[in-house]
């Protein structure tokens, strides 16, 4: 008997380490019909062991014909197939694509998100085109995820899909998904229709709330402020991290080296009201990159105190500020802190405020 027969022979030993090792022989030896065999004894194998041998041999076998070989088994009903051959199949080359587009006509809505699924995590530069027919397809959730992807991958290209997805939509997981990666992808058109479609944005229910905000984050324009430091009254607590993101996304785009008129004395009242001291931390930080006679005392005010965020916040500000008046301070506070992160930030506002020699 050859190796190449003892080793299928030993495929239906009663032994699990006897399949496992035949698993590993078939492959090691280069045998012709490897991928045949262990993609037919995945399907019968009752070990869990074995069938993690069969999938760790099968990902050395990369090849087109293991592509083709093991798309089929996306049909199986067994969850730890279907999610082995997603993985098999997402770390083939561009040659996959080929493949696995043909299953986005599939009539299973199933089989054509594994296909967007895959052709994501492919990373290839053609994936978003394959993608993008994702866009129309009838299943919502496969729209959804085709919208996400497309964002995720920067597929500028697209966003006219993106467009028109988002004004069509009478779903609001859709429409969200859409905003964030308009977010991302956004061009003219999508800042007209956005502001078309949210006239009032004061009345955006509290779940879209969030994506228009990672849109503004990403795309507004000053003429947005005003309603974001509202919200820093009527949901300030509940959406900080995202209220505190869109500022500083308008702002930082903005260029400016001041901030308007009244909007110190606002973030001052920010700072001090019960939001979370991680985003009082950022603000104070954020602070420091503005020009503002108010900044430079707000920031000393909370340089010495007792909570380490906030002095640390404040310390961080202060060196980005800039402002040679208050390395007294600085050099003061150096001498009565014990903590070495503060020590360390200090040192270094100390280095960013003092006078070049």
């Amino acid at each position: 008997m050859s190796n190449k027969d003892e080793f299928i022979k030993n495929l239906s030993s009663e032994d699990e380490r006897e399949r496992a090792f035949a698993v590993e022989d078939i492959v090691y030896e280069g045998i012709p019909e490897a991928i045949d065999l262990l993609v037919a004894q995945l399907e019968i194998e009752s070990s869990q062991f074995v069938r993690e041998v069969i999938i760790r041999n099968l990902r050395i076998l990369s090849s087109s014909e293991l592509v083709e070989k093991t798309i089929p088994l996306l049909h199986s009903d067994d969850a730890f197939i279907r999610n082995a051959v997603i993985e098999i199949l997402s770390e083939q080359d561009e040659l996959a694509i080929s493949y696995i587009e043909p299953l986005l006509d599939n009539p299973d809505k199933d089989i054509r998100k594994f296909a967007v699924d895959i052709l994501f995590q492919l990373q290839s530069t053609h994936s978003a085109a394959v993608i993008a027919r994702g866009l129309d397809d009838p299943d919502i959730n496969i729209k959804i995820t085709a919208a996400e992807y497309l964002g995720r991958l920067e597929a500028r290209a697209h966003i006219a899909g993106i467009n028109r997805l988002f004004l069509n939509s009478r779903n609001l997981l859709l429409r969200c998904t859409c905003l964030e990666t308009m977010a991302i992808l956004g061009d003219e058109e999508s800042a007209r229709l956005v502001a078309e479609f949210y006239p009032q944005p004061e009345q955006i229910n509290e779940l879209e709330l969030y994506s228009y905000l990672k849109y503004l984050a990403r795309q507004g324009k000053e003429e947005y402020l005003p309603f974001v430091f509202s919200l820093m009254k009527s949901k300030g607590k509940l959406m900080a991290k995202e209220i505190i993101n869109t500022i500083e996304g308008i702002l930082r785009r903005s260029g400016a080296v001041y901030l308007p008129a009244g909007m110190v004395e606002d973030l001052a009242l920010y700072i001090a009201s019960d939001i979370n001291v991680i985003n009082k931390y950022e603000l104070l930080v954020f602070l420091g990159h503005f020009k503002n006679s108010e900044i430079g005392p707000l920031l000393a005010s909370y340089a010495c105190s007792a909570e380490k965020l906030l002095c640390l916040g404040a310390v961080e500000g202060l060196g980005f500020l800039g402002d040679p008046e208050q390395l007294p301070l600085l050099l003061e506070l150096k001498k009565q802190i014990g903590d070495d992160e503060l020590l360390e930030a200090v040192g270094k506002a100390i280095i960013q405020l003092a006078p070049v020699r």
